[in-house]
């Protein structure tokens, strides 16, 4: 029992020897301790030591680490950078293709647009006079113009103006389809007759 008892406090003491790293001077022989001029230090000196090596020790071993990671990392981007640039290269040739076989039409259908574009502002915008005198309007006003074209008023809004003779108005249809008719800053929905 006695014999087992030892054996079990023996090994405890190996493996906690085995965990904790022994003192740098204490590797040391006597001989080396001499020829490095550690021999005529005191224990205090000699424990300040052992840490100063043990914290080299540990950093060499944070740096082997951190140099490691470092080098994961460049690896890693220089990769997601040539992904990158792989992409980038990619859709620029898929849309230079595009652009190659779609621009002939796409330049047509623009300038179509355009024209029609140019042809409605010019047909659906429109400024002329009234003819005679001007005041305004009170729901249902007619409005001849000096053109020929007599338009009313559709609502029954009313906005009373001082007299104005031959006074200029915009006519214009507007985005939900109706025809406008400004005078200043105001408009009011009108319908041409004529």
């Amino acid at each position: 029992m006695l014999r087992l008892a030892f054996l079990l406090v023996a090994s405890a003491l190996v493996a906690a020897a085995a965990e904790t790293p022994v003192p740098f001077s204490r590797t040391l022989t006597a001989e080396q301790k001499q020829r490095l001029g550690l021999a005529g230090l005191t224990a205090a000196q000699l424990a300040e030591l052992d840490r100063t090596v043990g914290a080299y020790a540990r950093g060499e071993a944070a740096v082997a680490v951190e140099t490691a990671v470092k080098k994961v990392e460049q690896t890693a981007a220089q990769k997601i950078v040539a992904a990158e640039q792989k992409a980038a290269v990619a859709a620029e040739s898929a849309v230079a293709d595009y652009k190659k076989k779609q621009e002939p039409g796409v330049v047509a259908r623009t300038l179509e647009v355009f024209k029609k574009k140019q042809e409605e502002d010019k047909r659906e915008r429109f400024t002329a006079k009234v003819v005679g005198p001007f005041f305004g309007w009170g729901g249902g006003t007619y409005f001849p113009l000096e053109n020929g074209q007599v338009w009313r008023q559709v609502g029954t809004e009313t906005n009373e103006l001082p007299k104005v003779e031959s006074a200029e108005i915009e006519i214009y249809r507007s985005n939900n389809g109706y025809w406008r008719l400004r005078y200043g800053e105001n408009w009011i929905t009108v319908k041409r007759l004529q």
